[in-house]
């Protein structure tokens, strides 16, 4: 019951991710500024150094899996990024598992290194027009900040969760 909770709190962070990015889109001339949302995969990096990699490995193939049958574009895009960057994420943080400082600045990075990840790869496949100080300016900044807003609020609900889920129910004192 308590991975199934693991699931449940990700597939909510997914549908809330989908809202965000519906309602946010901005316009300033002619210029269009994009937010991305990427509470799921922010969540799945904090499970990767507060719980066992293998949940945020298993979360990670199914949201990833989901997220690239949903939004359609390149297939195995999110899922191979999802899964590369739990385990980046476990190679090099898990020695700061106690630091939570770090491992906030950590989720924020790779959350803004997955939005260059995704950039390049449509670029590369010709998707995309690239231009980088564009991007820099109209889409990894805005990204960035929205994402550490939500990073804020998500890093508290995120341990709150694992510390109630692994919690001993009916210990004696």
């Amino acid at each position: 019951m308590r991975a199934f909770s693991y699931f449940l709190f990700g597939a909510v962070l997914f549908y809330i991710d989908s809202l965000i990015a519906l309602i946010i889109p901005m316009h300033i001339g002619n210029k269009e500024i994009v937010f991305v949302p990427h509470l799921l995969l922010m969540y799945l990096l904090i499970l990767t150094i507060y719980k066992k990699p293998s949940i945020a490995i298993t979360l990670a193939i199914i949201f990833g899996l989901t997220t690239d049958l949903y939004y359609g574009t390149i297939y195995g895009l999110n899922t191979f990024g999802y899964l590369l960057f739990v385990v980046l994420m476990n190679y090099f943080f898990k020695v700061y598992y106690r630091d939570h400082a770090m491992i906030f600045l950590g989720v924020w990075i790779f959350t803004v290194i997955f939005e260059i990840y995704t950039a390049l790869i449509y670029g590369l496949l010709g998707l995309i027009q690239f231009n980088f100080i564009e991007f820099i300016l109209f889409r990894l900044v805005p990204t960035a900040l929205l994402n550490l807003i939500l990073l804020v609020i998500l890093f508290t609900l995120t341990r709150k969760l694992i510390k109630k889920l692994t919690s001993t129910i009916d210990t004696k004192a």
